[in-house]
């Protein structure tokens, strides 16, 4: 009888095994279409023997199985593959959305672009160097010029908004990071309330993977379970959450661009841990690619800033060196007579020079005016047309010239008068101030300051020399004094091409690697899938194993309840 029950109880255990393991299935079969779900196994054992002495002799029988556990089916080396290269892929992502926005506002390919306004502008000059005295060629200067300017000035602002924009989204990224943070938190919390029996919480373990894997698309993070099972993350050695606390976050107090040496126009914004008020700045991620867009949206306000600057300094230096047809003059530190000619950009009796501090390499326009140092929009600002010329008759106020035609009488003798008392027919048709304006566009400065050049573009070699911001001069390793100018040594158009060129091969650049990334994620994806994924082949056949064996336990369990019932019931009759 001792063995008899031995085997019910035996069968019951295979039942009951049976009955979890079909469970199991059923849950993963269900499951198979839910994002990071893992599928779980029943983790069966053998239970202990049971020593039959009487009727089986000295042997040991078995008491059939016991369910242990449900286990995930996680590949742990595949998730922290998957969250190491995953900050680096969604890093790339955000940085080409940036490069798009980029291209676009610096878009060439349409008669509309910088490159195109600059190419107006430039053969302006070199139609005024032929027709000097046409009022319609000079006019023509000037609306190109106004043209130049307001293009800059536009880039400039949609540079300025991508900035902004990019700020604003940190911010929301920042309360999504704080949210996914709290809710991990959360889940290590019930983990270690559920799992304090020694069960596994596998389904919550599951929505906490999902959690994690979205926060390593932020920041680079670091994860690790200790001995309660809940996740203890790190990100560039601040811990972010410790079992059931965690760090805050926030957006730092705004400071204005300029505070860092250049004014960009826009309020710059760090994270900061709220517990510390330390910046936190992340390595990878969403959130570092933020950050290095806002640095790259930057350098190409300086660029547009290197452009006004080279246009204020050398263009203007050139442009007062030249005869208008007022014909206005004075007298130089060293007697001679030099023409009195207005700026072509920027107000009318100011000097600009270019500066330059070494130690933080920035590039700077000093103005004699005021005295100041200005910087990044600053000079952009001050890229504004001559407002003389708007004056009636303003083009008159153009400097193609590089010298002064005397007029004579009828005997050839030259007449006695300022130039203001000619009529406008009387003018000079000498452009060739206008050619040494074009020049600027398309020749590099050592091609001019080594061509020796007539008079009239011999004073602006002054204008190369390289100045710190107090103005002297800076040498050369052998004593030497530098020549360079806010566009170094290329001329206008070689140095935006460059720039646009530049652009070209970065964007080009962050698409080959996110596509390298792309493939290097799928491949990790597929790992973990081969670990984790539900396969229906694998669950099915699962299925009617698992079927079988309940069934095949019920039969014997029937058969041994047969067999109870013919002992008590049918046998021991006889002498009733």
């Amino acid at each position: 009888m001792r063995s008899t029950f031995t085997g019910l109880n035996t069968m019951v255990r295979g039942i009951f095994n049976n009955q979890i393991s079909l469970d199991t299935t059923g849950h993963n079969i269900t499951n198979a279409g839910t994002e990071g779900y893992s599928r779980q196994g029943v983790n069966s054992a053998a239970t202990r023997c049971q020593e039959q002495s009487s009727l089986y002799g000295n042997v040991m029988v078995g008491t059939g199985v016991d369910a242990l556990s449900i286990q995930r089916a996680r590949n742990i080396y595949a998730d922290i593959q998957y969250r190491n290269e995953n900050p680096t892929q969604q890093y790339y992502k955000t940085l080409i959305n940036n490069y798009d926005k980029l291209e676009t506002i610096f878009d060439d390919s349409r008669d509309l672009g910088i490159e195109a306004v600059m190419g107006k502008f430039y053969q302006s000059w070199v139609d005024l160097s032929t027709t000097a005295s046409n009022s319609s060629s000079r006019t023509q200067v000037i609306e190109h010029g106004r043209e130049l300017t307001d293009i800059i000035q536009s880039s400039l602002e949609e540079l300025q908004t991508q900035i902004t924009s990019q700020y604003n989204d940190i911010r929301e990224e920042v309360g999504d990071v704080n949210q996914l943070m709290e809710e991990i938190t959360s889940l290590n919390n019930q983990i270690i309330v559920q799992e304090v029996t020694g069960a596994m919480a596998n389904d919550l373990r599951d929505q906490r993977d999902v959690l994690t894997d979205e926060l390593s698309k932020y920041l680079n993070i670091n994860v690790t379970e200790d001995e309660k099972g809940a996740y203890l993350i790190n990100s560039g050695g601040v811990t972010l959450i410790n079992g059931v606390n965690r760090t805050h976050l926030e957006m730092g107090n705004g400071v204005s661009s300029s505070l860092y040496g250049v004014d960009y126009g826009v309020v710059d914004y760090d994270i900061k841990i709220a517990e510390s008020d330390l910046v936190f700045l992340p390595l990878n991620g969403i959130l570092r690619a933020r950050y290095d867009a806002i640095d790259e949206n930057k350098s190409y306000i300086d660029k547009l800033t290197d452009i006004a600057n080279f246009l204020l300094s050398v263009f203007n230096d050139q442009h007062r060196q030249g005869w208008d047809l007022e014909g206005d003059s004075k007298t130089d530190a060293n007697g001679n007579i030099v023409p009195d000619t207005i700026n072509f950009f920027g107000r009318e009796d100011f000097q600009y020079e270019y500066r330059y501090e070494e130690d933080r390499q920035i590039n700077y326009l000093y103005n004699y005016g005021t005295g100041e140092l200005m910087s990044g929009v600053q000079i952009i600002y001050e890229l504004q047309v001559n407002t003389k010329f708007e004056e009636n008759r303003g083009d008159r106020y153009v400097a193609a010239a590089s010298s002064r035609v005397e007029r004579t009488d009828a005997n050839g003798n030259p007449i006695n008068g300022d130039w203001t008392d000619w009529e406008w027919g009387d003018r000079t048709g000498d452009g060739t101030n206008a050619v040494y304006l074009s020049e600027l566009f398309n020749i590099h400065l050592e091609t001019i300051t080594n061509a020796n050049p007539p008079e009239g573009n011999t004073e602006l070699m002054q204008s190369y020399i390289l100045r710190d911001v107090d103005g002297d001069a800076i040498l050369d390793a052998g004593g030497n004094t530098q020549l360079a100018t806010a566009i170094a040594k290329l001329s206008i158009n070689s140095y935006y091409q460059r720039s646009m060129s530049q652009l070209g091969m970065d964007a080009h650049a962050a698409d080959v690697d996110y596509e390298a990334m792309d493939v290097i994620m799928i491949q990790i994806s597929n790992w973990r899938d081969q670990t984790a994924g539900v396969d229906w082949n694998e669950e099915l056949t699962n299925m009617i194993k698992f079927q079988k064996g309940y069934a095949s336990c019920s039969r014997c369990l029937t058969t041994m309840d047969e067999m109870l019932d013919r002992l008590i019931n049918n046998t021991g009759v006889v002498g009733r």
